[in-house]
């Protein structure tokens, strides 16, 4: 059995000191609670004497700067000690500062025995007799092309709304565009923060931290933005977004990516993770040709075949190709085609609206929400 954890607890409040006390006396011997201090200046004596292995503290909203200087007093005088912060405020701004001061945790007020025990263990401290059932975990869904042009964004963006829209299920999208992307520019979002605010922090990267960190659409879905700056993107690695998904899966429904054109580390991380990718072309020669030859090199990877589904944008009926025509040279089945509305895609990103807001009754729009259906249909 692990070394139990030892706690001091700091907090203005009685009753919220007796109440984290007793979650943690919960907890058996597994977690000692060495010592409780309604001041600020009797909790820092607490731990210069007791050396705990965590502190949990009061953050003050109404003086959030002081809270923050005396967070960042404990970590400059006690690097081995991890603060939990409890806090009112939900608001993304205070969750950034006070992670950025060196909190190991955010915890909400009124405090939660669940999150408590789940920050505790979360440590690699604490091993619990019986460990609670795994939770659902959600579906990755990634847009991939192997060349840019094709409407990769504009149909992961439509889906994750439709999706929402049909199911009312948590719904974020991602974008893995990491130098060029344009999800907040398409649905006029203007974020505080991006994934590079996230894999900055790494260390730190839990729930509370992404929650601060993604952007709310006026639909419903939120939005994990792409860097601000190319030098951001450019640092974030594969490993970083296996993190960053793995996280995701666990706060929401469905998690719909944009990534980038062609092969990086960071696409096949979204691709090795993925339930569902959707390879999407155009119906040209050389559109069937580039899905042809990354089908073979997914096939290598170990990526399973009905993982992999063939998506034919802008499609024409009275093409040159069709689409019987691609199964036989590809070997695999078309999944979906969506029809050439591209005068329809392109006024509604330039609006920054959803289709199904700008033209609900579009061709279109109609051949997105099916498929988006299709995708709901598959978790029941």
């Amino acid at each position: 059995m692990s070394q139990g954890i030892s706690t001091v607890i700091i907090d203005r409040d009685t009753d919220t000191l007796n109440i984290v006390a007793k979650y943690i006396r919960n907890l058996g011997d597994h977690a000692s609670v060495d010592g409780v201090a309604t001041d600020f200046e009797g909790g820092y004596e607490l731990i210069h004497r007791k050396k705990p292995m965590v502190v949990i503290m009061e953050v003050c909203s109404d003086d959030l700067d002081l809270s923050l200087e005396r967070m960042k007093m404990i970590v400059n005088r006690f690097p081995q000690v991890s603060i939990f912060a409890m806090c009112e405020d939900k608001s993304s701004d205070t969750i950034l500062k006070v992670m950025r001061a060196g909190a190991a945790e955010y915890l909400l007020k009124p405090l939660s025995e669940v999150d408590l025990v789940s920050s505790l263990q979360k440590l690699g401290r604490l091993w619990v007799a019986k460990p609670a059932p795994e939770a659902e975990t959600g579906q990755l869904i990634t847009f991939f092309s192997p060349k840019g042009g094709v409407g990769v964004t504009t149909l992961a963006i439509n889906v994750a709304i439709n999706l929402h829209e049909a199911t009312g299920k948590p719904t974020i999208i991602v974008d893995l565009d990491l130098e060029a992307g344009d999800v907040s520019t398409f649905l006029n979002l203007k974020p505080t923060y991006t994934i590079s605010d996230v894999t900055a922090n790494m260390t730190r990267l839990d729930k509370s931290l992404l929650q601060g960190v993604i952007t709310k659409h006026d639909s419903g879905v939120y939005v994990l933005a792409e860097p601000q700056r190319i030098e951001e993107g450019v640092s974030i690695t594969g490993d970083d977004i296996r993190k960053v998904l793995g996280l995701l899966k666990m706060m929401f429904h469905y998690i719909v990516i944009d990534t980038e054109a062609g092969l990086n580390d960071r696409t096949r991380a979204a691709v090795d993770m993925s339930d569902t990718i959707f390879l999407t072309f155009v119906m040209s020669l050389p559109g069937i040709k580039n899905i042809q030859r990354h089908l073979h090199y997914f096939e290598k990877l170990g990526v399973r075949k009905d993982k992999m589904n063939l998506l034919v944008n802008r499609y024409l009926k009275k093409g040159d190709i069709q689409t019987e025509d691609a199964e036989k040279i590809l070997k695999h089945k078309i999944f979906w085609a969506i029809p050439n509305e591209h005068s329809t895609a392109i006024a509604s990103l330039n609006k920054g609206v959803p289709i199904s807001e700008f033209e609900p009754k579009s061709k279109l729009n109609q051949a997105i929400k099916e498929l988006a259906a299709s995708l709901a249909a598959r978790r029941r």
